[in-house]
């Protein structure tokens, strides 16, 4: 093989959070020689773009005397996947890790607020970090850094090696250089899901939608999974995904909204817009002018992903009228305290929005926004039967003046009726954070084989990892995503050294 050649006892692939986390919990355990390839041009991942990390019994808990018992955390997870298609010890494995990492963070110089994600949350399990994921990030780089992990950027994994003993002994890489051949006896793959591969989830999700826009790192392409495929490992959980929405954010502009100190980059409007389709004292309804879900239900950004994905299209229509518009203007918006999103976006809840009506009118007739003093008029710009979306309006109407919503219960608090023109109607559509699912690994973060063996010196940890999340992304474990990924990247990097050590 040509190219340059390098030698380290650990590779990992991916230099995201699951990937650094391995990394530093290797080289604590003592690992002399890790190698991190990270295909982008700094180490980073979905874990720079998060906020908080999920914990049971952490120090930070246990200060403020909050009971996150493990055992009844354990079993939230079990009940939420009706024990169905996760392992187990892998759930119970990431969570008696997790309150343990919250301490190995705070000792990196992290610390953390205990916040609600909806309303009346208990317990707390949802540790919101300063300076949020690149603050998180940073803090692992500089630890690698002076452990001596070697990190090399713009150098993507292509192939893992097994040798005829079927054991890892290396990678093979891509620089700007030229192809890098690494012998080595342990790999960890940790690059992430395939959010970003319209091929793979037009083959694995079975709620695609053309309309659906990603909004994770666009090196999110799966690449770690079709390596440990290659070399025999077996696949688990693939068309598991985390999805939210009504998102707004057209497929064009996938990744126009970055991340930075201050809160999200783009106009109030846009956020206002944004957060308007989420209220839950508007109705949603689908393509075909039909409600489809309680609007209130538990003000969490990921309650209603699958109830949007089950729409025609993965599209959907928040409507309301006048009044309600002037209520928000006048007292702000209901959801953002509720899922406490103030600490990172510049739009806090209760808090009132001068000028709002003038700013939304601008957006009018821009492909997201539509007014109209006729419902039949925003039926035909939706493309549904005016007689659907009037017998929809006027149903609505009638349990608004009954104080009781028939069809789906919804809180009588958020019941406003839609009678004051002008009317309003914001095009919504599906949203992807990430996928979840891929390698099949048991509870040490070992990756399997076809026949549930452990492939000698493959680990695998994060989204990239199958068997710990079921369905849909569980979030009465706030922060589990991230969690998952620090604590199965710790634990395949200490068990990786164990076996090296052999």
């Amino acid at each position: 093989m040509t190219g340059k050649r390098l030698r380290a006892e650990l590779v990992v692939i991916g230099g995201g959070g699951a990937g650094l986390a391995a990394a530093l919990a290797a080289a604590e355990s003592g690992c002399k020689s890790i190698i991190v390839l990270e295909k982008t041009g700094a180490a980073a991942g979905s874990t720079a773009m998060a906020h908080d990390v999920f914990g049971a019994e952490s120090p930070v808990q246990k200060r403020q005397g909050i009971d996150a018992p493990k055992d009844e955390l354990f079993k939230v997870a079990m009940e939420w996947a009706h024990w169905t298609k996760i392992n187990p010890r892998i759930v119970r494995a990431f969570i008696d890790k997790s309150g343990d990492t919250i301490g190995w963070l705070e000792k990196m110089g992290l610390s953390f607020e205990l916040i609600q994600y909806y309303p009346n949350q208990v317990p707390l399990v949802r540790h919101s970090v300063k300076g949020h994921g690149n603050a998180l990030m940073k803090a692992l780089r500089d630890s690698c850094e002076k452990k001596g992990v070697k990190i090399l950027t713009f150098t993507p994994g292509k192939n893992i090696l097994r040798d005829e003993k079927g054991k890892i002994s290396g990678v093979v890489a891509e620089s700007k250089q030229g192809e890098i051949s690494i012998a080595a006896q342990g790999v960890i793959v940790a690059t992430g899901g395939y959010g970003n591969n319209e091929e793979m989830l037009k083959k694995h999700l079975a709620n695609y939608h053309d309309t659906m826009t990603y909004d994770g790192p666009p090196s999110n392409t799966g690449d770690g999974i079709r390596m440990a495929a290659d070399i025999g490992a077996a696949m688990a959980g693939l068309g598991t995904a985390n999805l939210h929405g009504p998102f707004i954010r057209p497929k064009s502009d996938s990744h126009a909204m970055k991340m930075d100190a201050k809160g999200l980059d783009g106009s109030l409007i846009r956020i206002t817009l944004w957060f308007l389709a989420w209220e839950p004292e508007m109705i949603w309804v689908n393509k075909h002018g039909k409600r489809f879900i309680d609007e209130g239900y538990q003000l969490a950004f990921f309650a209603f992903g699958n109830a949007v994905a089950l729409q025609p299209d993965g599209i959907t229509y928040t409507l309301f009228d006048q009044t309600t518009l002037n209520k928000i203007e006048r007292e702000g918006l209901i959801r953002p305290g509720a899922a406490a999103h103030a600490n990172w976006l510049p739009v806090s809840a209760a808090t009132p929005l001068p000028g709002l009506e003038r700013e939304v009118r601008k957006q009018a007739d821009k492909g997201e926004l539509k007014i109209s003093n006729s419902w039949d008029e925003i039926a035909a710009w939706m493309g549904a039967a005016p007689d659907v979306l009037n017998a929809t309006i006027d149903e609505y109407n009638a349990a608004c003046d009954d104080r009781h919503d028939g069809l789906f219960a919804k809180d009588r608090r958020y019941l406003r009726s839609l009678r004051t023109p002008p009317f309003y109607a914001v095009k919504g559509h599906l949203g992807l954070c990430d996928t979840y699912g891929g390698i099949k690994i048991n509870e040490h973060m070992e990756a399997l084989d076809a026949r549930d063996n452990p492939i000698p010196g493959l680990y695998a940890a994060g989204t990239t990892a199958g068997c710990w999340e079921s369905e849909s992304y569980c979030y009465r474990l706030t922060g589990h995503l991230v969690g998952f990924a620090l604590n199965s990247g710790r634990i395949a990097g200490e068990n990786a050294v164990r076996y090296l050590s052999k």
